[in-house]
């Protein structure tokens, strides 16, 4: 009796909860023929895979994006976060693959072997398939639906409505998102998702290499990249020890005298002293072990990565190199299409499809309500554009997420060297903005342009007598990776605090919000009021440029083009999304408080203080 009762102890004893990586390391097995390194499974050699298969194995964590390249092991991943459902926490699991053709190929050439090859996962299934009907007598188990003590796993093509609407899921993993096609039952992301809504510990996980930013047809993997925290891999310099991601723009190479690629000087540089750290070679595993994940979006709940095959440990970067180069010199744009997509795991950019953005823009314009702006709004920010003969601003209200109120365009006519027209920007400034639910609004913060030199001593005069108010000077720098916003300066002889932008950065983000097309988070609503000035040639000058990767000898450059020549709108909205960055702290206090702060927004709020400066 006593044994009996010894030996149920142990049975019932909980076992310790294992990480997804240390699941992975103690019992996962890759199937011979499935991997060039078949056999147990490491962690440590792929060491970014680590955070990301944590993470879609954490209580904490519901939604994990992975966009990433080819060869970096996204399909193992995959199968160690199934294989940690299995063993460890029983559930209803669902895996969703483009087509039912690629889910019976998956679940044959993949799942099967692995269950095979890992111990801990072909004892939790009752019988092997059998070979001749695809079904076990005793387990009832199919190529597509895998029967498992505690739970199953169902594989399903996203061109199948009744297979994803079939089962109430715990674990949903999608595979290939950018190559689901939409059904008359409507999007099948949506679709699968929706079956996980009765589960309060559901698990979300999205992985695929992406291929444009949109499509007309169905879901991207970057949309929902860029819903998330939006996390790169960030690796230490072994020179300097300052930490730099890895992108394209750290490879760096130089062609011989008859402009052949010189393939001995291939390199990885560290973009902060560029020295070299990496050779033409695969990657050393110390410079892998040293990177960590930094997100880009902190603020959001979703775990995104983006993975290039610049970290992948099979990849040679002479191969990269030589690949890109091929195709940029033959001008293949489905050469480099494929380059961006499977090996740097970017999606394609169009330029032309940003053409005829504008009146996209115009046609959604809405009517505010009679009674005041939006009851969403919580801040106003403005962003002032200086020319020679006028002063140009826009006033932006900002809600909950970052969805976003497009108020007013004003152009103020007057030489910028007299007082007159800063006196009508003032005006603006000072302007009470009524809300539908009883709040007055005035702008909390503005950035203005201090020009090309010709005004900039004006600028600093004007600003400096009114950063009480929050009013600043700023500057913009084309240089690559810079912050939109960063610390002040008050190198001047009036001490005004100048705030350089990320122009490149703020380009970026605002032209991603501008896409957002369901209302709600980053969202941008317009005006239709006559008298605001947003009118045709507002949103011609908002979407004035474009971002371009032009290929010139062999290497890709970046730069923003401009398709007309006015972009003073566009230069405002910069300006006032980089001055709700510059008060993010408050305005996130504000967005928390929104259901209590009934009193004006000049109210004294806590300030954010810089070394040399205010807010």
């Amino acid at each position: 009796m006593n044994l009996f009762f010894s030996g149920l102890r142990k049975t019932l004893k909980a076992r310790p909860r294992l990480t997804g990586s240390e699941w992975a390391d103690q019992y996962r097995f890759i199937a011979p023929g499935t991997s060039p390194e078949p056999g147990q499974w490491r962690t440590n050699r792929v060491p970014y895979m680590k955070e990301p298969l944590d993470m879609a194995t954490s209580h904490s964590v519901e939604k994990v994006v992975i966009m990433a390249a080819s060869q970096v092991a996204k399909s193992e991943l995959l199968m160690n976060v199934m294989g940690y459902y299995m063993d460890q926490e029983p559930s209803s699991i669902m895996m969703v693959q483009p087509t039912v053709e690629n889910a019976e190929a998956f679940s044959k050439e993949r799942i099967d072997p692995t269950i095979q090859a890992t111990p801990a996962l072909k004892i939790k299934m009752s019988a092997p398939a059998s070979e001749e009907k695809g079904r076990s007598r005793k387990s009832g188990s199919t190529i597509r639906m895998k029967n498992f003590t505690g739970g199953y796993l169902a594989m399903v093509g996203s061109n199948s409505p009744s297979g994803l609407a079939s089962r109430p899921i715990r674990v949903l993993l999608c595979d290939e998102i950018d190559r689901f096609g939409s059904t008359q039952e409507g999007d099948p992301l949506k679709l699968a998702v929706q079956r996980t809504t009765n589960f309060s510990n559901k698990k979300i996980v999205f992985v695929s290499t992406p291929t444009t930013e949109q499509r007309a047809d169905g879901p991207t993997i970057y949309e929902e990249f860029m819903k998330s925290d939006q996390r790169g891999f960030f690796v230490t310099c072994h020179h300097c020890g300052k930490q730099f991601e890895m992108v394209w723009d750290t490879v760096h190479w130089t062609n011989d005298e008859q402009g052949y690629l010189v393939e001995d000087s291939i390199r990885m540089e560290c973009p902060h002293c560029h020295e070299k750290v990496r050779g033409n070679g695969k990657p050393d595993p110390y410079l892998l072990e040293s990177g960590v994940w930094i997100p880009k979006n902190p603020e959001s709940r979703i775990k995104g990565y983006h993975l290039t095959s610049l970290c992948s440990p099979w990849v040679e970067l002479r191969d990269l190199v030589s690949e890109w180069v091929e195709a940029s010199h033959k001008k293949d744009k489905k050469g480099l299409q494929e380059f961006i997509n499977l090996k740097l795991g970017e999606p394609w950019h169009e330029d032309e499809a940003d053409l005829n953005l504008w009146e996209k823009l115009a046609q959604r314009r809405e009517y505010y309500p009679e009674e005041g702006l939006p009851k969403e709004i919580v801040v106003l920010t403005c962003g002032v554009d200086v020319q020679s003969n006028r002063l140009e601003a826009s006033i932006w209200g900002w809600a909950d997420s970052f969805e976003s109120f497009v108020i007013c365009h004003r152009i103020m006519y007057g030489d910028p060297k007299q007082n007159e027209v800063w006196s009508q920007l003032d005006v603006l400034l000072m302007e009470n903005f009524h809300t539908q639910d009883g709040r007055d609004l005035r702008v909390m913060c503005t950035l203005v342009d201090s020009g090309d030199g010709q005004m900039t001593d004006t600028v600093y005069q004007y600003t400096k007598a009114r950063e009480k108010a929050r009013v600043f000077s700023s500057k913009g720098s084309s240089v690559a990776n810079k912050p939109i916003i960063g610390t002040p300066t008050q190198n001047n002889r009036y001490r005004a605090n100048l705030f350089v932008l990320g122009v490149d950065a703020g380009k970026r983000l605002l032209t991603d919000r501008l896409k957002v097309i369901d209302i709600g988070p980053a969202y941008v609503h317009f005006p239709m009021s006559r008298d605001s000035g947003i009118n045709e040639e507002y949103f011609k000058q908002l979407t004035a440029e474009v971002f371009e990767r032009k290929f010139e000898k062999g290497r890709m450059t970046e730069r923003w083009k401009k398709l007309r020549e006015r972009n003073e709108a566009l230069d405002c909205a910069v300006y006032a999304t980089a001055a709700i960055e510059l008060i993010r702290p408050v305005f996130l206090q504000m967005c928390a408080q929104k259901e209590s702060v009934k009193t004006v927004q000049g109210t004294p709020v806590r300030q954010r203080k810089f070394s040399k400066g205010v807010i």
